[in-house]
């Protein structure tokens, strides 16, 4: 019976109904979360929809509320039977509620009901510094250069960053090299609009990412270069990515705890310490949801670059201006070995000249005054 319902669960109406507008992330996590709940209840999506409806009809308390006790039940069988998170478990939670309230028949919930019964675990997060960053970089070839520091510095998720496209970056041969380029994108997970800047040291890398490749003027940012080669570089080659740079720089066992999640918590780090506000300025930074009445209220351009720069100052790893220095003094150098070229050139010839003078006087050529006298017969 659950097999029967995990293959043809997607061609029922409420099902459609359900996941009808929301973002294809967020559909594939609700349909792998939901056959948990499927195979828990044993009745199909429209079954549990007009038992519903029959149930809120009902004088019997224990029909009208049926579902919200198997809800429980259920909470109770993925704490005793998984070895999943009160997190995960809330998650689980969030999709089976879901499915009902988009149905427009909202389970009549309370706040115990959400709160697991299992133990949190204190987590030790890791912690990921400027000097960090810095080593990841040191360890990066140039398209990985790139992607790191537009996952640090703009606070975009690997989703959003694989789907950037060289056309959302307009302007970036003209600009100046010393200027972020403001961009505004809707987050794949919450379709919430995000304003943040790609740094001038990203760009700089971007930008020589891009004559490597011909200067491409369309298609995506971030291409594979190996396996599928010029295709997309998809989420899960981002992660592949940015955890090898992790074993090369912190080594196997650090590395075990480094997430490529820690890059844009490191930037919602930058917006704190560079005290962004108001809070609503600070939710478009990072495409989070404004609640209530800041969600009527816009930022422009200017306003985003503005707190972009403050937070830049946390983010900063002087890429370019070190770049830009070793630019300046290789040039330096070229110029002075031109100059010390002409020079010694030019003593050359005086030399000659004074050469040809002096032998015009003594009547002979001075290489004679060189050479080896003959051998006595």
């Amino acid at each position: 019976m659950v097999s029967r319902m995990k293959k043809n669960v997607e061609k029922e109406k409420y099902v459609e109904a359900w996941l009808h507008g929301l973002s294809e992330r967020t559909k594939t996590n609700y349909r792998k979360e939901f056959e948990r709940w499927l195979s828990f209840l044993k009745m199909s999506p429209s079954e549990q929809i007009e038992k519903r409806l029959k149930d809120l009809t009902s004088q019997n308390l224990n029909e009208r509320s049926f579902i919200e006790q198997k809800f429980r039940e259920y909470k109770q069988h993925l704490e005793e039977t998984t070895e999943l998170s009160a997190m995960s478990v809330k998650t689980m939670l969030r999709t089976v509620a879901s499915f009902f309230s988009r149905n427009g028949l909202p389970l009549a919930l309370k706040r115990g009901d959400w709160e697991s019964t299992k133990q949190n675990r204190v987590i030790q997060t890791f912690k990921l510094s400027r000097d960090d960053v810095k080593t990841l970089y040191a360890h990066a070839s140039l398209r990985d250069r790139a992607l790191l520091l537009v996952l640090y510095q703009s606070g975009f998720s690997e989703i959003d960053v694989s789907e950037l496209r060289i056309e959302d970056l307009k302007g970036i041969w003209e600009m100046p090299t010393t200027e972020h380029l403001f961009i505004q994108k809707a987050r794949e997970k919450t379709n919430q609009i995000q304003a943040t800047c790609i740094s001038y040291e990203a760009l700089h890398d971007i930008r020589a990412m891009l004559e490597e490749r011909g200067k491409p003027s369309e298609g995506y940012l971030f291409v594979s270069q190996t396996k599928d080669k010029g295709e997309m570089l998809d989420v899960r080659r981002i992660n592949e990515v940015v955890k090898t740079l992790a074993l090369k720089a912190f080594g196997e066992e650090k590395a075990k705890e480094f997430k490529t999640k820690a890059l844009r918590s490191a930037y919602n780090s930058a917006l704190l310490r560079a005290n962004v506000s108001p809070q609503e300025l600070k939710d478009v930074m990072l495409g989070h949801k404004r609640l209530g009445a800041r969600g009527s209220y816009s930022f422009d351009n200017e306003t985003i670059i503005e707190a972009y720069k403050k937070a830049f100052e946390h983010l900063t790893i002087n890429g370019v201006q070190t770049r830009e220095d070793l630019k300046k003094l290789t040039l330096e150098f070229r110029e002075k070995t031109s100059n010390l070229a002409e020079e010694i050139a030019e003593l050359r010839q005086h030399n000659k000249t004074l050469e040809a003078i002096l032998e015009k006087k003594l009547g002979f050529k001075l290489s004679e005054l060189y050479q080896e006298p003959e051998p006595k017969q």
